[in-house]
Order: structure tokens, then C-alpha cells, then sequence
């Protein structure tokens, strides 16, 4: 029976010795596959864009149409989504870039928005920066700041061009995913930076800048995006889009727009 019992217990091990390395196996695998996407999908990006800081590159360098009555869509992610308003008055073009902040937005203006010498530039910008407040704590003033100061220097660069500007409020925040949160994301910092930069723009209404506050339009309870428009954390579903240009439209409906 002892001989028995032994060879048993030697079975018993060698099938956990298996099941262990199994195991080991499998998230070894899984780390590696995870290690490839984080490369690909960040590793890579992070580094091309040490080369192009500005990402003057995403838009290959054609010989520029300039149009009557131009509108250019300008900004972050939030704006290169937005599809274009139902209005055969203009010619649409958008030269967003995703994850973009605002100084980025700033310096690139001369090569991706002026040779189109557009008649209005619509413009949503400021959240790449205010998002990383919770990372940064100790830069939240600075970085607020920095927004505002972008926000009028890219009103400078239109009125240089002679461009009609509507500057949209910064679009509210959605709930932040727990995976989000577990780096250090909190909500209620970038609410609060949100709503001051947007209390900012309110102030710079004149003669050739409307506000279009998109802020009013999206928000539902607790100063957060209302659920019916939001596609994530910071982005709107086609549903938001669709109600900000039913309001977007009048905007761009009373005249063409003369130069």
C-alpha cells in the first residue's frame, strides 16, 4: 500500500508540475501578445511622433484646391469624427488629428489650415491636455492655462487668414472605465478644468467668432455627457453628432459667408 500510496502521490505531482507549467505557458503568451499590441500601438506611435511632434506628416503634402466658401473642421479626435453639416452653401474639410493637444493644434495651423484660406474654421480642442490634470496634479494650473492661451493664439492665426471662427466649448467628460481609473484618471479634476476653460470661451464671442456651445448641448447629470450621446469616455456616438449639427446648421444657414 505504501508503494501504492507513493506512486500516487508522484502522479499527483507531476500532473500539477504539468498543469503549472501549462499555466505558465499560457500568460507568458498572453504577456508577449499584450507586449506586441502595447509596441504596435503605442511603442512605435510614441517614437514616430518624436520625428513629427506636430504631425505635419498626416496629411500628405498635395497641391492645395483652394474653394469658395471653405469650411475646415479643426481640432482633436472629438472634431475628426464630426461628419460634416447638410449645407450645400460650402465645401467641407477636416484636418483634425486624433490625441492631439492644443499647442499641437496651434503650431501645425499654417501647414493644415491656411493654404485652404478657408471662410470658417470650426474648432474643438483643449481636452487632450485637460484629461492628463490627474496625472499631473501639480500642473493643473499651468496646464489650464496653456490651454487658454492656445485657444487665443489659433483665433489670432484665423483672424491673420481672415477666417470666420466657431469655437465649439469642450464636449463633456463620460464616465472613466475602471482600467482608466486604476492609472490615476479621475473624473471630477477634468470636470472642474472643463468647466473652466469653457466658462473662458464664453468670453471671446466678437464680430467674426461665433460660440457654439456643444457643452449645453451634450451634458446630462452631474455635469457629465448625457449617456443617449456618448461613445466612450471622451467621445460622441453618431447620435451626438446628428444633434449638434441640427444646431450647427443654423449657424451656417443665414448667408454665405464673403471674404
Amino acid at each position: 500500500m505504501e508503494a501504492v500510496d507513493r506512486l500516487l502521490i508522484r502522479y499527483v505531482f507531476m500532473k500539477t508540475n504539468y498543469f503549472i507549467i501549462i499555466i505558465l505557458v499560457i500568460l507568458l503568451s498572453i504577456s508577449m501578445a499584450l507586449n506586441y499590441i502595447f509596441y504596435k500601438k503605442s511603442f512605435i506611435p510614441l517614437h514616430a511622433l518624436r520625428l513629427d511632434p506636430m504631425e505635419l506628416e498626416y496629411y500628405p503634402s498635395t497641391t492645395v484646391e483652394v474653394k469658395e466658401n471653405t469650411v475646415v473642421f479643426y481640432g482633436d479626435s472629438r472634431s475628426l469624427s464630426w461628419p460634416f453639416a447638410e449645407n450645400d452653401q460650402f465645401h467641407f474639410i477636416n484636418r483634425s488629428i486624433g490625441s492631439q493637444t492644443s499647442i499641437q493644434i496651434v503650431k501645425r495651423f499654417i501647414t493644415h489650415v491656411a493654404p485652404y484660406k478657408p471662410s470658417i474654421i470650426l474648432v474643438q480642442m483643449c481636452i487632450n491636455d485637460l484629461k492628463m490634470i490627474p496625472l499631473f496634479p501639480e500642473q493643473k494650473a499651468r496646464i489650464i492655462t496653456d490651454c487658454k492661451n492656445n485657444i487665443m493664439t489659433l483665433l489670432e492665426q484665423a483672424n491673420d487668414i481672415n477666417a470666420k471662427v466657431i469655437l465649439t466649448t469642450v464636449f463633456p467628460l463620460a464616465d472613466i472605465s475602471l482600467d482608466r481609473k486604476a492609472l490615476g484618471m479621475r473624473e471630477q479634476v477634468i470636470i472642474e478644468a472643463i468647466d473652466e476653460v469653457n466658462l473662458f470661451i464664453k468670453t471671446l464671442q466678437a464680430e467674426n467668432r461665433i460660440i457654439f456651445d456643444s457643452y449645453q448641448l451634450l451634458v446630462g447629470k452631474d455635469r457629465k455627457i448625457d449617456s443617449r450621446y456618448s461613445h466612450d469616455w471622451l467621445h460622441l456616438n453618431n447620435l451626438g453628432y446628428q444633434h449638434l449639427n441640427k444646431h450647427l446648421e443654423k449657424l451656417l444657414s443665414p448667408s454665405k459667408p464673403t471674404r
